[in-house]
């Protein structure tokens, strides 16, 4: 008999808006939805599907390119693009093409649709959240893109950037919308709710971490699951793993006998600077050192 998936129990969690620049930042890699030459409408790959239906294919007259998207300090959205590839080549005819149809007039860019998928360092996790920005690529002139790849950098230092300017191009993403889904739940944000959020700060490293609990803290992670359970309950514990870890808990998958339920371990306050990880941990798993042997 397979396991019974159970629901997370109680918590705060990562709003839509701090999901949106989380993603945003492209930890993981997007995919921009570009209009073929017989196609308008662009938007995300279902974008449109109700709730727990099965998601749609791609609008008929779009088609999907693989990019590196990333943020400037302020938030912007920019997409990293290798010259000569597909891509490149695609933003340029569609580039040259509204500049036509404008006659000599203001242009508004190429319409797209940028779409990332969340991927969960738990074996067992499904995607947490999903971003679509459906907006206008809009190029950015040579004499700016150094100064921009070095502005990325300041926000996630890839080593792409260093390419900008000789085999890469920066173009900038403006926003018309932007929608996260988490669960059966579509969220329409206004641009200014996501620009005053702020991304997750475990999320670029949270792999890792996740590692790291499992192979260096197990003895801690299981003692605090076995002390969230009833005793005939823990007397049954076959397997314990961490699905996923952000700024306000850890969720942590448990089977006991034919169950699997999801426990969600809430820190007293949200990892940051001032609160790192560690610190959250030891109070959360009770550690007697109470997370003093982790301040510098």
């Amino acid at each position: 008999m397979p396991p019974t998936i159970e629901a997370p129990t109680g918590d705060r969690r990562p709003s839509p808006a701090q999901w949106a620049r989380t993603l945003a930042l492209g930890v993981v890699p997007g995919t921009l939805v570009l209009p073929t030459d017989d196609g308008h409408a662009t938007d995300c790959p279902g974008a449109h599907a109700g709730s727990g239906g099965r998601e749609r294919q791609a609008r008929a007259g779009t088609v999907g390119h693989p990019v590196q998207h990333l943020t400037d300090p302020m938030g912007g959205l920019l997409l990293l693009v290798e010259d000569d590839s597909p891509l490149a080549v695609r933003l340029l005819e569609l580039t040259s093409q509204a500049a036509h149809a404008a006659h000599g007039g203001a242009t508004y860019g190429v319409p797209a649709a940028l779409d990332v998928l969340d991927v969960p360092p738990g074996r067992a996790s499904l995607p947490r959240a999903r971003l679509c920005i459906t907006g206008w690529v809009e190029a950015v002139s040579s004499a700016r893109q150094r100064e921009l790849a070095g502005d990325a950098a300041s926000v996630r230092p890839l080593g792409a950037l260093l390419d900008v300017g000789s085999s890469r191009r920066l173009w900038r993403l403006e926003v018309a919308d932007v929608r996260v889904t988490t669960g059966s739940e579509v969220h329409l944000l206004d641009e200014d709710e996501v620009l005053l959020a702020t991304p997750d700060p475990l999320y670029v490293d949270e792999d890792s971490l996740v590692a790291h609990l499992e192979h260096q803290h197990s003895d801690a992670l299981i003692g605090w699951v076995l002390g969230r359970l009833r005793a005939a309950e823990a007397a049954e514990v076959r397997e314990v793993s961490v699905l996923g870890v952000d700024r306000y808990g850890l969720d942590v998958l448990v089977t006991t006998g034919t169950r699997t339920r999801t426990l969600r371990g809430s820190f007293d306050r949200a990892v940051g600077r001032e609160h790192p990880l560690g610190e959250a941990l030891c109070r959360l798993f009770a550690c007697p050192c109470g997370g003093l042997s982790h301040r510098r």
